[in-house]
């Protein structure tokens, strides 16, 4: 069983983008970067995808921390990642969902 918190940012980024940009936050890399399941791999066995708006539909980025160990955990790996990315890049970020 895997947790998901969900960050909302008011960015238009490419998937390929946006995962370098948050890699780049967080002086990681992205995994798979050139295939269509990129992701990030955080240091406790988590992970960070990204889903960019489809065709014809609004912003926004959505960006998911994955986490196996609970619940909490993912929305606390979720939180310290959306206040580093809203210091770092300037993004808008608006909101945490679980």
């Amino acid at each position: 069983m895997t947790f998901t918190a969900t960050i909302v940012a008011q960015v238009q980024r490419t998937k390929p983008d946006a995962l370098w940009v948050i890699a780049t936050a967080l002086s990681t890399k992205v995994e798979e970067e050139t295939g269509a399941n990129a992701f990030i791999a955080l240091p406790d066995g988590g992970r960070i995808d990204v889903e960019i708006p489809k065709f014809g539909e609004s912003l926004p980025l959505t960006i998911d921390v994955v986490d196996a160990r609970s619940q909490a955990e993912a929305r606390a790996s979720a939180q310290n990642i959306l206040d580093l990315l809203e210091q770092s890049t300037g993004w808008q970020v608006d909101h945490l969902h679980d």
